[in-house]
C-alpha cells in the first residue's frame, strides 16, 4: 500500500471548470463525495500539466528533468 495515489479529476471537464471558478472548500462542498486528498492531488497535477506546456510553449530546456514536477 505504500505505492498508493489518490485519484485526480484532472480529465473530468466539468469537475476542472469548478476547480478553476471556485475555491477549495466551496469545491469540496459542491463535490462532497471527494476529499481534500483528491482536490489537492489534482492541484499538484494541474500544475505539473501547467509548467510542462508552458516550458513546451517557450521551449525553455530543464537541465535537470526531476524538476518538472
Amino acid at each position: 500500500m505504500g505505492n498508493y495515489r489518490p485519484y485526480t479529476f484532472i480529465e473530468d471537464m466539468e469537475k476542472m471548470r469548478d476547480f478553476l471558478k471556485l475555491n477549495k472548500w466551496d469545491f469540496l462542498k459542491l463535490y462532497s463525495y471527494l476529499v481534500e486528498e483528491e482536490y489537492d492531488a489534482t492541484v499538484w497535477e494541474y500544475v505539473k500539466r501547467t509548467r510542462i506546456a508552458y516550458r513546451r510553449k517557450f521551449k525553455i530546456i530543464n537541465i535537470n528533468p526531476r524538476h518538472i514536477c
